[in-house]
């Protein structure tokens, strides 16, 4: 044990201090002495002493109870701690025990543990995205044909298909007629229409498009389902399924499917449906529209139909069908802006489009 400590800052209790008041104590022969700005003095025998704790510090009372000091700071705890007798030093440090406990109670434990998981998984995601960005051109397009074939596959299998020539035919033009402008290398789209009311229409990887009737009657032109239909075709271009899936997937599923195995496709296709039905990304969603008008475009369809239908599916007369091919997507209305904001300037198309008799389209679904 020291013979004497240097001073200390604490908190007095009692006798001269009254309820409280900031004192200096300097430990002497065991006694600690304390004495407070205002001329207070008061000696507290380390020896007859106890260690208890008041609210969030510990304090060192007399035998007789009049007369106390506690302190927070780590740095006086461990100087009075070295300077008490060993009864006293025991008692501290439990007291000192058991505020670290209550510090770190269950509650606390938990909320940090969150914290850190929650930390944890951030980092995790954007580096699965990272990596994702990395290695998705390392992956054939071949293995986005096998992963959306079987999942094209799996989704049809309780579906009408439509079968009118004249549907088919419409539809069959517009789709070879962007075709040439995909921008893609082995990306070879298939194109087939649902009998079904819902408004709806969805691209799985590899360019499988599947268009539900719903939708094209709810078109007024083909120029207004070249731009549905090359938004479509955009989440292929993009890859826009394939990432989704692997990042759900995790890097190290990425690694074993990127480089080689391309049996594992089938098994797969489960989550290309479960892809479909919570729909793409804002940000896929975004690209999509950009990437399709440009298709659009170059192709030589109208593109501020692909404006006219954005808003039309957003408007009051589709709203009680509630138009599932919105529901994933941005606002209609800014879509339609900003497509009409990227037509500005632009020069009318020059590419001759199929000439579709919509009206007869429309006749044969109904």
């Amino acid at each position: 044990m020291a013979g004497e400590s240097s001073g200390l800052s604490v908190t007095a209790h009692g006798g001269e201090f009254g309820v409280s008041a900031t004192a200096n104590l300097r430990i002497q022969q065991s006694k600690a002495l304390l004495s407070g700005l205002d001329g207070q003095s008061g000696i507290v025998d380390l020896h007859t002493a106890r260690a208890e704790i008041l609210g969030s510090c510990i304090s060192v009372r007399s035998a007789q109870g009049d007369l106390a000091f506690s302190m927070r700071d780590s740095a006086v705890f461990a100087e009075v701690n070295s300077c008490a007798p060993l009864e006293l030093s025991d008692q501290l440090e439990e007291m000192a025990r058991t505020l670290r406990k209550r510090q770190w109670g269950p509650g606390k434990i938990l909320w940090v543990s969150l914290a850190i998981l929650s930390s944890i998984a951030v980092l995790l995601f954007f580096g699965i995205v990272m990596a994702v960005g990395l290695l998705i051109p390392l992956v054939p397009i071949s293995f986005d044909q096998s992963l959306g074939k079987a999942a094209h596959q799996s989704m049809l299998g309780d579906q009408i298909i439509c079968t009118d020539e004249v549907v088919n035919s419409a539809m069959t033009r517009i789709l070879d007629s962007l075709s040439p402008h995909l921008g893609i290398e082995g990306l070879d789209p298939e194109l087939v229409v649902v009998e079904s009311e819902r408004v709806n229409a969805y691209c799985l990887p590899g360019g499988y498009v599947t268009v539900f009737t719903g939708l094209l009657l709810a078109a007024d032109s083909a120029d207004e389902v070249a731009g549905v239909i090359a938004h479509e075709l955009a989440h292929a271009t993009g890859r826009h399924g394939l990432r989704q899936l692997l990042q759900s997937l995790s890097v190290a599923a990425l690694i074993q499917v990127g480089f080689g195995d391309l049996s594992g496709a089938a098994a797969l296709g489960g989550g290309m449906e479960y892809l479909v039905l919570q729909g793409y990304s804002r940000d896929h969603e975004t690209e999509a529209d950009q990437v399709g008008l440009k298709m659009i475009q170059a192709a030589g369809w109208d593109g501020s139909a692909m404006a006219s239908f954005f808003e039309k599916l957003g408007g009051e007369d589709l709203q009680s069908s509630v138009p599932e091919w919105l529901s994933s997507h941005p606002d209609p209305g800014s879509r339609a802006d900003s497509i009409r904001e990227r037509l500005e300037g632009t020069s009318s198309p020059s590419t001759e489009v199929p000439q579709i008799d919509w009206d007869q389209v429309r006749e044969a679904l109904q």
